[in-house]
């Protein structure tokens, strides 16, 4: 009975210690998802948020890229737009956190693939965008390259992704 009590004791500990491990040590592959999941939420701001509330937002958000970061959209009928940097990243959402009465982005259907060196990575979703009072929602294929840099995971390359329709 004693050895039967013991050997629970032991694996209820080494499942604690398990589950401590998973949260404090997370793998790369749930801090890039919560990065991107980050990005959406940072990105999203209400009408009644305040500027001070949106300069934030905007920090958070340029603090998620690379210092040499690309975005690059294109826009149905309005060209390609590409913003190098992160005083370009930030212009443009200060631009647009300020002219737009509010915006929600969502984040779908995400797929994630790690590079062989375990230092880049690749994800792949469908963004869902809503801005003021629009009932419709854009849609846009989205592609991330993500790059460890001094032991955190920053977006190098955003992107729009043609799609056939």
């Amino acid at each position: 009975m004693k050895i039967v009590l013991r050997l629970v004791w032991f694996c209820a500990l080494a499942a604690l210690g398990f589950w401590l491990w998973t949260i404090c040590f997370p793998s790369a592959e749930k801090v890039i998802l919560r990065k991107v999941a980050s990005l959406a939420a940072t990105a999203t701001f209400r009408s009644g948020d305040g500027n001070l509330t949106r300069a934030g937002k905007v920090q958070k958000l340029t603090a998620m890229f690379a210092a040499d970061a690309q975005i690059i959209i294109e826009g149905t009928g309005q060209g390609t737009r590409t913003l190098t940097g992160r005083d370009e990243i930030r212009e443009a959402a200060m631009a647009g956190f300020g002219s737009l009465t509010s915006l929600k982005v969502e984040f779908l259907d995400m797929t994630l693939r790690i590079g062989d060196d375990r230092q880049t990575a690749d994800v792949s979703c469908t963004a869902r965008v809503n801005s003021g009072d629009a009932k419709d929602n854009g849609v846009q294929e989205m592609h991330f390259q993500f790059k460890k840099i001094d032991g955190t995971w920053l977006i190098t390359r955003a992107e729009t992704v043609k799609t056939l329709s």
